[in-house]
């Protein structure tokens, strides 16, 4: 999941105490997203992303998961567990968001296709702009009728921003990879995103406390 999607969601139950500005956390996390998704594309070369492109077994199964089963156990959970109209939201969010770059960085980390963790990535967060409102709209429609507007609730500019981060991040990447072909780059790059995905981790889960201690 992209970190700043973490953070919308997390801004509908923003405490009233949180001393942060909104929207330096939203730069801070919107840099760390960056740097994570440039550093981990940039250990990949145009030419392994297409070989992955071709993967159509691969993407297919992915997209589906990620944009019908995931909403929809999502839809079932929220139901289930009879949530309440933010807690129940939020959770809609996350399920609905597409695979962001910390997926790349735990492919990474455990020696795992990187380049299909990418393309993924970057096909899913293209996708997200159409398929993510979508979802929402309709699993917040079914889960609390006319209750919750979530057009109106959820932090629109600021999904649009990260995913237009990760689209950057990853061309700028994957360009830079190409045009060098240096595996000490690659190495390089690969620390830079390993930095920022540990960051961006210990950033949303310390805001997560802050507005748990604030409720």
């Amino acid at each position: 999941i992209n970190g700043p999607t973490l953070l919308s969601a997390q801004s509908l139950h923003r405490s009233k105490t949180m001393e942060i500005p909104p929207h330096v956390v939203s730069m801070i996390g919107h840099s760390l997203l960056f740097m994570l998704a440039l550093g981990m594309s940039a250990t990949v070369d145009v030419n392994s992303l297409m070989t992955q492109v071709r993967n159509t077994k691969a993407i297919t199964t992915g997209v589906f998961t990620q944009f019908i089963v995931l909403p929809f156990l999502g839809f079932l959970t929220v139901k289930m567990f009879e949530m309440e109209n933010i807690s129940g939201l939020m959770l809609l969010i996350v399920t609905s968001s597409p695979g962001g770059s910390f997926s790349n960085w735990w492919c990474s980390v455990f020696n795992a296709d990187l380049a299909l963790s990418i393309t993924m990535t970057s096909i899913s967060t293209i996708l997200a702009i159409f398929m993510l409102p979508l979802n929402l709209y309709v699993y917040s429609l079914l889960a609390f009728g006319n209750k919750v507007d979530v057009m109106r609730m959820l932090d629109f500019k600021e999904l649009a921003t990260s995913l237009a981060v990760v689209i950057t991040a990853v061309t700028i990447g994957v360009m830079a990879s190409t045009k060098k072909k240096s595996h000490n780059f690659n190495v390089h790059a690969n620390y830079l995103g390993t930095f920022a995905g540990l960051c961006l981790a210990i950033m949303a889960l310390t805001l997560a406390i802050i507005n748990r201690d604030g409720i």
